[in-house]
């Protein structure tokens, strides 16, 4: 019974992966460079799935040739998505970039040689100790491959998301890549479950693996939902360095601050709920890198709290003169340039230490 669940769900996610293919393939909207990876990751997916259906025909006493396909996806899938993110983020891999992909070539010839001269015997060498032994070296390689480039991705996604505050002063939606992670960690939980069952109990069974499978199926349906729904959430801005050209000095610094404060002070540029460091710039005539600077060094914050610092002063003025008391706090909080209710409450407790309604007792 378990391992016809287990047939269905690999089922499952082959015509799921070969779909999603013919999808993105045949929009011009999807076929794109930027998706060049995302299509690598879901093609290999595909092919490990196939891998993994002739898995379970082998131990129904079916042809064991190609199921060595399946481990495809141990060299490949890490790769393809932490290059996927990198795209995403415009941080584009270097032209060595290629190198990533050697392991996997290696283990694709292993497994080519395997497929044009296959063992007539290989159903029983499996099950000799030498090959269990192997297979559990071959697996604990396989899992630690995969958490250094999850680690990684979770590094370049919490570092591009924490930089991209310097230059906006409105939260960049990052729930797709965070839920992304979570899925792919999920599965991997699964994988090292299996492995430590396995090894240490001599317990694991075949749906202990297939969970890790059925993770990665509900990783690409996830995908799939979120590029159909909104493709652009898929092109993000690029962070800027923080001070990649600034060769401001401490005079500069403290002179460029109080034209900084008048700006803010007179023309209320935070009104703007998509205010960007570059719009700050062009109405200063100061450098980006250098506006980061100011605000870095002169007032403390970065400039997403900088901005924010302003609407909850312009949130405050309004509530306390009742210039907008037909609105709910939240409603005031828009008027002051907040786009986002989470936002606008973490701003105030940050600099009052108390929420809205606590602060006026509302």
């Amino acid at each position: 019974m378990m391992t016809k669940i287990f047939e269905w769900l690999i089922i499952f996610g082959i015509l799921q992966g070969v779909f999603l293919l013919l999808i993105i393939l045949s929009t011009s909207k999807l076929r794109n460079k930027k998706n060049r990876y995302l299509i690598l990751m879901i093609a290999f997916l595909t092919i490990g799935q196939t891998g993994r259906f002739s898995y379970i025909e082998f131990l129904n006493g079916g042809n064991p040739t190609w199921m060595g396909i399946a481990d495809i996806v141990i060299y490949t899938l890490p790769v393809t998505y932490f290059l996927y993110l990198k795209d995403q983020f415009r941080l584009n891999p270097n032209r060595f970039g290629w190198l990533h992909f050697i392991p996997a070539f290696v283990q694709s010839g292993f497994i080519i040689i395997g497929l044009l001269y296959p063992n007539k015997d290989l159903r029983a060498s499996f099950q000799t100790e030498e090959s269990q032994r192997l297979f559990k070296i071959f697996m604990a390689i396989g899992i630690a491959y995969h958490l250094i480039y999850y680690i990684s991705s979770i590094i370049t996604t919490k570092n591009y998301f924490k930089n991209i505050t310097n230059r906006l002063s409105f939260q960049v939606e990052n729930k797709y890549y965070v839920r992304f992670l979570i899925l792919l960690g999920l599965g991997y939980l699964f994988w090292i479950y299996y492995y430590v069952r396995g090894v240490f109990f001599n317990t694991a069974s075949i749906l202990d693996y297939g969970m890790f499978w059925g993770a990665l199926s509900l990783t690409i349906c996830f995908i799939a939902y979120s590029l159909l729904q909104n493709p652009n959430q898929f092109y993000l801005e690029k962070a800027f360095e923080k001070y990649s050209s600034s060769k401001l000095k401490k005079p500069d610094i403290t002179r460029l601050k109080k034209q900084l404060e008048l700006l803010m002070l007179e023309q209320r540029p935070y009104l703007n709920s998509n205010l960007t460091r570059k719009d700050i710039a062009n109405m200063t005539k100061i450098s980006e890198p250098d506006v980061s600077r100011i605000i870095n060094e002169g007032f403390g914050y970065n400039f997403f709290e900088w901005v924010n610092y302003y609407r909850v002063k312009d949130f405050m003025e309004r509530v306390e003169s009742k210039l907008n008391s037909n609105l709910t706090l939240f409603g005031v909080a828009q008027e002051s340039g907040f786009g986002s209710k989470s936002t606008f409450y973490k701003a105030f407790r940050d600099i009052t230490g108390k929420t809205p309604t606590e602060y006026f007792g509302k």
